[in-house]
């Protein structure tokens, strides 16, 4: 009786079974490389608009503070304008973009003139990176210097929004009952120190933001995301 078909059918089956095997291994590293590649094409999406945004109002910030203290020029307009141009992606004309505009259309005088009472307030309050900070326990998606970046952003951030505060706070107590002249001139002092720390920051901010989005590892998460 001739054995051979039995050999060979059980030799397929055999090679069917190690095959199988070690698909079973591989598929699950496989899925995981497809899950964590999808995952961090979402993320980078969302930080990169969550970027965008802040470092709009940012450039925003920057010149409210400048025109306050009457420091506001058209190089500087012009590197702003410069810096946001590059961060964005396609181009896309943001708030802060057609506000300069605008401001460039000034002659030089009336560019440096100071538009507001020292004694008004100066909101300063915008909306912060609530999406990274929800995140910051998934940035393993990341190389280490992207993870530097996006912490470093994270923290000035952070210190930006501490100096808003502490003008807001040194203004309600020049609403103090019985707050002296000279007390109250001290106050405004620490005001307006609070307002250039605060632009300051955003400038850097602002500069640290473009570096982030232009850097390939987030220009490639996003184009993935557009496409």
């Amino acid at each position: 009786m001739n054995d051979t078909p039995n050999i060979g059918a059980a030799y397929t089956s055999f090679l069917v079974l190690v095959v199988g095997w070690g698909l079973g291994i591989l598929s699950s590293p496989i899925t995981d490389a497809i899950r964590r590649r999808s995952v961090k094409q979402r993320m980078t999406r969302a930080v990169a608009t969550e970027l965008q945004s802040f470092q709009d109002a940012l450039v925003s910030v920057v010149i409210q503070v400048a025109r306050r203290r009457g420091v506001l020029t058209h190089a500087l307009l012009d590197a702003l304008q410069a810096t946001l141009e590059s961060s964005q992606r396609s181009g896309g004309s943001v708030k802060s973009s057609r506000t300069i505009d605008d401001l460039l259309r000034m002659d030089d005088a009336a560019l440096g003139a100071k538009t507001h009472d020292p004694r008004t307030y100066l909101s300063l309050r915008i909306q912060g990176l609530p999406f990274l900070e929800s995140h910051l326990h998934r940035l393993e998606f990341y190389s280490h210097e992207t993870q530097r970046r996006l912490l470093e952003i994270h923290a000035g951030s952070r210190e930006f929004e501490r100096q808003v505060d502490e003008a807001a706070r040194y203004y309600l107590l020049t609403f103090t009952d019985g707050a002296r002249q000279d007390r109250s001139a001290d106050l405004m002092a620490n005001i307006e120190m609070c307002y250039a720390r605060a632009a300051e920051k955003a400038g850097e901010l602002v500069s640290q933001i473009t570096v982030l989005l232009q850097s390939p590892e987030i220009r490639v998460g996003r184009a993935a995301g557009w496409t």
